[in-house]
């Protein structure tokens, strides 16, 4: 139910930024898609009803990231996802080495020699990298983003590239799936621990900031007590004064 939860991330968007209490903006949505499923379609509705006011069909747009050229993401301001050119590779690797068990269509191409292979992998290396870099040279990306990018360039082809395993002449050559945290950029494990000590930082600030209330209250009770034991010595000197009067 990824529209409902698209629908739900528009409308705490909607919340947050509005300008008129009595109206939401809600901004255009899309989910992108890394892979190149024939069966996507363009948009995903979500239908809405309002009881006696109607109903309202709330459309989301899917975006099958593998059927755009690095030349047309970079004109929609999409440069931050040039790496994932690199899952073109993946489909290279598919295409020369077939499950076994797969149905291949009619009309699909034919595998591809080990140079041609190797060409159109230097191919794709050049264009995601090229593009980093046209993107910083033209400010769109800061030198810290040009940089992540390219380490995350990197990772995928590593993590394509090692995890087809060879086997003997002829067999099947298989990719093993994604997982959370396979792949993890070198600044990650620093943002994390960062993370973690401003959670820190703000958990003992949250502990002082409860001692200096108690400390407040100690010595409230203390100027308090020391008024009262103020009191009684001057009653007691007050006694003391009349009964040696007498």
């Amino acid at each position: 139910m990824i529209v409902l939860r698209v629908f739900e991330y528009g409308f705490l968007h909607a919340m947050a930024s509005r300008d008129d209490p009595y109206t939401l903006r809600f901004p255009e949505a899309a989910v992108i898609y890394f892979n190149r499923k024939n069966d996507i379609l363009k948009e995903k509705p979500l239908h809405i009803s309002f009881g006696s006011q109607g109903s309202f069909d709330y459309q989301v747009k899917n975006f099958v990231y593998l059927k755009h050229t690095v030349k047309e993401l970079e004109q929609m301001g999409m440069s931050i996802l040039i790496p994932f050119q690199a899952l073109r590779l993946r489909r290279l690797l598919e295409r020369q080495y077939p499950s076994p068990t797969a149905k291949r269509p009619a009309n699909a191409s034919p595998a591809f020699s080990s140079e041609e292979f190797s060409r159109l992998q230097d191919e794709i290396r050049h264009d995601i990298i090229e593009s980093i870099d046209n993107n910083f040279r033209a400010g769109n990306l800061t030198e810290d983003d040009a940089g992540q990018l390219l380490d995350l360039t990197s990772l995928l082809y590593e993590h394509i590239q090692n995890h087809f395993y060879d086997k003997q002449e002829g067999d099947v050559i298989d990719l093993k799936p994604f997982f959370p945290g396979t792949i993890e950029l070198p600044n990650d494990k620093y943002r994390l621990q960062i993370a973690e000590l401003k959670e820190e930082i703000s958990k003992y600030a949250d502990e002082n900031s409860r001692f200096a209330d108690e400390i407040i209250r100690y010595a409230a009770e203390n100027a308090k007590v020391a008024d009262e034991n103020a009191q009684l010595k001057a009653r007691i000197a007050e006694l003391e004064s009349k009964q040696n009067a007498h």
